[in-house]
């Protein structure tokens, strides 16, 4: 009850500031850069086992671009904003758009569509995907496509290895939004990450999945790495695998994060100073994450967590707001010119 009156407290605020065209007004008491996540582009076929959280189409992407050109906004890559930051500037014009994974439609469609409204972005890239290797998440999304959260949690039911996992498994909440919410958290926390990446695996092949061929379908190739890079677009690394880096030793999480910039700076030629968490809340990444992020030079990495970011935004957390096909543009452009940042400085949080 609480979320859902917060949620419709969101939708009126945006109703009344964006409709009405008051919203601008809060830009220069905002007190920071706001930045916007996304993750694939266009409904594309080979993208259609993708859940809609992850998808924006083109219309919508260009509408946002649109009312940001419209209210003059100027458009920075996250290392861009950083510099002004370092520098004490809190730039009341600028957003900062990233798009994570790594899509293969984020140079198709995103790089022509960018262009078209003179802007920039910060892409991403775990680097897996463009060896060849899916990662679980992706075995678990397009099965999930052609059986459905209850088949699915019936399925991995029968292979794992603690009982009182394989019982919630039985479990899930009736309805498939709220079925699949419940899967994907097990999945995530509650499955041992190794005895999960090893069942899903096995599904996927005997569902008919081909690893190899949907990862070069889906993902972004070093050739388009390097034409992004060449076209002004900032590409982070973001993983080899994708994986819930607090699940994981010092060891494991070095090999990730380090393997991933390795990867990018080979295929780029240059260095490669930010870096996105995968998943991005606070619980999915600990001390071990942040002290190699350290170790190898980074300058920033950006979570998942909402608000924007000034001179006092710990540089290894910085925020975000998330958009999708979903989002409600009013919402959105709310966020970015500060009102519920506004509205939470006097005791209402409106954030999600």
């Amino acid at each position: 009850m609480k979320h859902r009156l917060k949620r419709m407290l969101r939708r009126l605020v945006a109703l009344v500031f964006h409709h009405l065209g008051l919203r601008g007004a809060f830009r220069r008491a905002r007190g920071g850069v706001p930045v916007v996540m996304f993750h694939n582009v266009g409904h594309a076929e080979e993208t259609a086992y993708l859940p809609g959280h992850m998808k924006t189409s083109t219309e919508r992407l260009r509408r946002l671009l649109q009312l940001l050109q419209r209210a003059r906004y100027r458009f920075l890559t996250v290392g861009q904003m950083l510099t002004a930051l370092k520098a004490g500037e809190v730039p009341h014009d600028a957003v900062v758009l990233t798009f994570d994974d790594g899509y293969r439609d984020n140079f198709e469609v995103l790089l022509p569509l960018l262009k078209e409204f003179d802007a920039t972005a910060t892409i991403f890239v775990q680097t897996g995907p463009m060896k060849g290797k899916l990662n679980w998440l992706h075995h678990y999304f397009w099965v999930l496509h052609q059986r459905g959260p209850h088949a699915l949690g019936a399925m991995l039911a029968e292979h794992v290895s603690r009982q009182h996992t394989k019982a919630d498994l039985l479990a899930l909440p009736a309805g498939d939004v709220a079925g699949e919410y419940e899967l994907k958290r097990l999945l995530k926390y509650d499955v041992l990450p190794e005895e999960r990446d090893e069942i899903l695996r096995r599904i996927f092949d005997e569902a008919g999945g081909d690893e190899r061929k949907l990862a070069e379908e889906v993902y972004l190739s070093p050739d388009d790495c390097r034409a992004l890079d060449a076209a002004g677009i900032e590409l982070g690394a973001h993983t080899v695998n994708h994986l819930v880096l607090s699940s994981l030793d010092e060891n494991q999480q070095r090999r990730e994060i380090e393997g991933s910039l390795r990867d990018l700076q080979s295929w780029l030629g240059h260095e490669v100073p930010t870096f996105a968490y995968p998943y991005g809340r606070l619980w999915d990444y600990d001390e071990h994450t942040l002290q190699i992020l350290e170790d190898l030079g980074f300058e920033s990495a950006i979570t998942a967590m909402p608000g924007v970011n000034d001179a006092e935004t710990p540089r290894f957390e910085l925020k975000r707001f998330a958009m999708n096909d979903d989002s409600n543009m009013g919402e959105v452009m709310c966020d970015v010119d500060g009102v519920y940042t506004w509205l939470e400085r006097r005791g209402l949080r409106l954030t999600v």
